[in-house]
């Protein structure tokens, strides 16, 4: 059987969440480069993967899909090791709803706040290679994100991760974005919350994680 192919660039943030899972489950997989900047990811071949013209497509066999999220669903429960426990399939359904529901605040709460300053700082200067960083966009982000990061730091007082005692598929979406704000110059407001910074810590630890990070620069 070929293997699973995932249609991006590994430093995009979207595509990184994807490999993150592979590699947690060990799953055979080819990258196949998607060159952005040159507009690949618009042309008919990659909108056949992906109709929004985003980066990650996923192709497993005659199965295409996309949204990194899903993707990431699917490669888990396909190739999930039951020692990773990341959706809790085998736990209780009170287990199960708590990847829900944090899975649900990364999307929703967490990625709202802490995605502007990744693109003010980081992406949009690589991409538009003169954009100024609007100040006022990531004071206001900073400012939610302090909120956030609060009823996070209230959450892992209870716990070692955001579902329970082990890592599970919502701790592991906080990866792409969280890694990229690490590299920006407010990196220091996670030392504010010592559970939340001690929570990333571990996840950075983990060697799948370092196997795709080694792929996504922070300077360019």
């Amino acid at each position: 059987m070929s293997p699973m192919k995932v249609f991006g660039h590994p430093m995009l943030t979207n595509v990184a969440r994807v490999l993150f899972f592979l590699e947690e489950v060990g799953a055979e997989y080819e990258l196949v480069p998607v060159d952005f900047l040159a507009g690949e990811h618009k042309r008919p071949q990659h909108l056949k993967l992906n109709p929004f013209g985003k980066m990650p497509g996923f192709q497993d066999g005659d199965l295409v899909l996309f949204e990194s999220r899903a993707i990431s669903k699917y490669i888990l429960r396909k190739y999930g090791k039951a020692d990773l426990d990341l959706l809790r399939d085998n736990g209780s359904i009170e287990e199960s709803s708590m990847v829900d529901v944090w899975t649900e605040v990364e999307a929703q709460q967490y990625y709202p706040a802490i995605a502007p300053v990744v693109f003010e700082c980081i992406i949009n200067p690589f991409i538009m290679r003169t954009a100024p960083t609007n100040q006022t966009v990531v004071d206001e982000s900073l400012e939610r994100l302090r909120g956030v990061l609060g009823i996070y730091e209230a959450r892992l007082e209870k716990s070692s991760y955001l579902a329970g005692d082990s890592v599970s598929f919502a701790d592991l979406n906080h990866i792409p974005f969280t890694f990229y704000f690490m590299a920006t110059p407010y990196a220091s407001l996670f030392d504010e919350y010592p559970k939340v910074k001690a929570w990333w810590e571990r996840l950075m630890a983990r060697p799948a994680v370092k196997r795709v990070c080694k792929n996504m620069p922070t300077k360019f």
